[in-house]
């Protein structure tokens, strides 16, 4: 309880609390009625967009990215814990360290009344439909269509859900 550090580290705890979560989300587009864990963690907020009803689950990321791109979310969208969804990564191949490389950047839509599973991925330029379910650790770049269920490493279509009749196949 004497030790300044420990005191210290309280404070850099707050700073990122402040600069991951409160500023980001004093710029985002919010619906009404969402539920947004509080530590859930957002960067350029101002290019985020959440519709009425989304639920952001523990500890999930979502990253606009430095430039352009941005993440846009349909109403009554659920995302689960420590989904991480990133509108911007890395060249690699520029023949410089890769932190000294430019950013590849593309928009991520994700539609209404989505599931997205605990521990998935979603990649820069990904698509997905409105009633789409993401499993749990699926990693999506690219498209996947509504009403579809994908799953895995890249993510694939394994099933698709019907409205009103409790069935998924």
């Amino acid at each position: 309880m004497v030790d300044p550090r420990a005191w210290a580290h309280q404070v850099k705890l707050l700073n990122f609390y402040n600069y991951s979560h409160v500023t980001p989300r004093r710029l985002m587009k919010i619906g009404p009625s969402c539920a947004i864990s509080p530590t859930a963690t957002f960067a350029y907020g101002n290019r985020i967009q959440l519709g009425a009803r989304v639920l952001v689950g523990e500890n999930a990321r979502l990253w606009a990215g430095p430039g352009v791109a941005t993440i846009t979310i349909g109403d009554d969208t659920m995302l689960g814990p420590n989904v991480l969804i990133t509108a911007s990564d890395y060249r690699f191949r520029d023949g410089a360290p890769i932190n000294r490389q430019a950013m590849n950047e593309h928009a991520i839509s994700i539609g209404a009344d989505v599931w997205v599973g605990g521990g998935a991925i979603i990649l820069a330029g990904a698509e997905i439909g409105d009633g789409a379910v993401i499993a749990a650790g699926a990693v999506v770049r690219g498209v996947i269509p509504a009403m579809k269920v994908a799953a895995g490493v890249p993510a694939r279509v394994v099933g698709h859900r019907e409205i009103g009749s409790n069935k998924i196949l």
